[in-house]
């Protein structure tokens, strides 16, 4: 009868033992969850960009631009170069951010439309000026009235950089 209890009696001592084991391993596994999640820095979400806000994201990605105010309340241009490309960024009330580029070379509707078949985060618009003149434009907009940060912003102009080379090699190929 005794060997019957001691064996009771160390089966209970194991069941402790690893109930406190997995305890503690649960206790630190969530601890360095939390750290880890504590140690992220998250970018704040706005849904009104403003001119202060842009002209921050673009100094810290060392871009040189010139700050135009547009003809309308509330739009403000920053105009700068990449890539040897002039490029406009456009800042509708802080509620969309625009940005684009303007091309003089010959092209046609078709290769305009071919080019918006397989953009993915573009578009390219063909625009005639009232003497007959043609110009495209490779755009993209970001509504930023649902919440955006710093980091979407910075990206999408990093992708519009990315945008504008794959179109420079587009047009060189028509």
């Amino acid at each position: 009868m005794r060997r019957f209890g001691l064996k009771r009696e160390r089966t209970r001592e194991r069941t402790r033992e690893f109930t406190r084991c997995g305890l503690t391993l649960g206790v630190m596994c969530l601890g360095l969850w939390l750290l880890a999640g504590a140690g992220v820095a998250q970018d704040k979400v706005i849904t009104k960009v403003s001119n202060e806000k842009v002209e921050s994201i673009l100094n810290a990605m060392d871009i040189t631009f010139k700050k135009v105010p547009g003809k309308k309340d509330g739009v403000t241009f920053f105009d700068y170069d990449r890539n040897n490309y002039k490029i406009r960024l456009h800042n509708y009330d802080g509620k969309d951010l625009w940005i684009d580029a303007l091309f003089n070379d010959k092209t046609s509707l078709e290769q305009v439309n071919q080019w918006n078949v397989q953009a993915k985060f573009s578009r390219a618009v063909l625009l005639k000026n009232p003497e007959g003149k043609e110009t495209i434009s490779l755009e993209s907009q970001m509504d930023c009235a649902g919440g955006v940060t710093d980091g979407m912003i910075r990206q999408f102009i990093n992708r519009f950089d990315g945008e504008l080379k794959n179109f420079v090699k587009f047009l060189s190929k028509q």
